[in-house]
């Protein structure tokens, strides 16, 4: 009975190591075939990753004045093509956007995301284009940001109270502009104010996105191993993937009450002037003869 778990044990690590094994064969077969930029030699398993260092943005612009604009870097197991100068990024964002249009599978796109539902992960496509199509007409379009004047206007009238108030005493004006900017996106999306006035009142809706918010600033700064080393996502070493599972869980619990109330309220929650909530879920409603809206989607894009 005692040799159980040193079997299992065992038996983990050599399908660690063939998967290991399998990779690096895979990836040279498919490097033998086809030509690549020129950049530094990978090390084995961890790839270019050490050559990144502390802060990476300059790692990456001594690389390039080395190997050129155009450079190749695995990370782990995945294969990066740097665009190091406007010319080149040109080609990868207008000339061939859509050819690079998708982005690399990631664990917070995945787990927190709806597994690749929202604007920023969502493979290119139909929905994508339908996706963007909403964001530019109803929150980046002129006629958007006629609509939502009075929300910047008010925003910024409560930051000037704020400041007013504090008379004398240092206040913290990188905190106070990004607080006015998110309580204005927010009002335009949902309706309310996310992270409140800044005033000191208690607020449990806007409190719980706030500290929802925070842990997920917290998780995106993670290094996680199983974005380059495929072989240890199942294992979730570092438990990143459990944290943001348990995230979304949170954060799907609080869109789904504020979805929920919308539908009970009506779709502009009695307010005067529509947020982009009341819009999707109009649009999930009625689509004009265009594919409908599935909540996921409407859940996603707020996200």
């Amino acid at each position: 009975m005692s040799t159980l778990p040193l079997l299992i044990l065992y038996t983990s690590l050599l399908a660690i190591v063939i998967s290991f094994l399998f990779s690096l064969l895979r990836n040279r077969r498919r490097h033998s075939s086809h030509r690549l930029p020129p950049g530094p030699k990978p090390w084995p398993i961890v790839g270019n990753l050490p050559h990144l260092g502390p802060m990476p943005h300059q790692s990456i612009a001594g690389l390039a004045r080395t190997h050129g604009p155009l450079m190749y870097l695995r990370l782990g197991f995945v294969d990066v093509v740097v665009a190091a100068s406007a010319s080149v990024a040109a080609q990868f964002l207008k000339i061939h956007d859509s050819n690079f249009s998708n982005r690399p599978p990631n664990s917070g796109a995945k787990h927190i995301a709806y597994n690749y539902q929202d604007i920023v992960f969502r493979p290119y496509g139909p929905r994508w284009r339908m996706l963007r199509k909403i964001s530019s007409v109803h929150l980046f379009s002129g006629k958007a940001l006629d609509d939502y004047r009075h929300v910047r206007q008010e925003e910024m009238a409560v930051l000037a109270r704020a400041l007013a108030s504090a008379g004398t005493e240092p206040v913290n004006l990188a905190q106070r502009l990004n607080l006015c900017v998110v309580n204005a996106l927010g009002r335009v999306m949902l309706g309310f104010r996310v992270f409140g006035d800044g005033t000191g009142g208690s607020d449990p809706r806007a409190d719980e996105f706030k500290s929802m918010v925070v842990e997920l600033m917290v998780l995106a700064g993670v290094f996680n191993v199983g974005d380059f080393v495929p072989a240890l996502e199942r294992l979730d070493l570092q438990g990143v993937a459990r944290k943001m599972k348990k995230l979304h869980k949170r954060f799907d619990v609080f869109l789904s009450d504020i979805l929920e109330e919308r539908k009970m309220n009506g779709r502009d929650g009695g307010n005067k002037h529509t947020d982009l909530l009341g819009t999707l879920i109009s649009l999930m409603d009625d689509a004009n003869g265009e594919e409908k809206l599935t909540e996921t989607e409407i859940k996603a894009l707020l996200l």
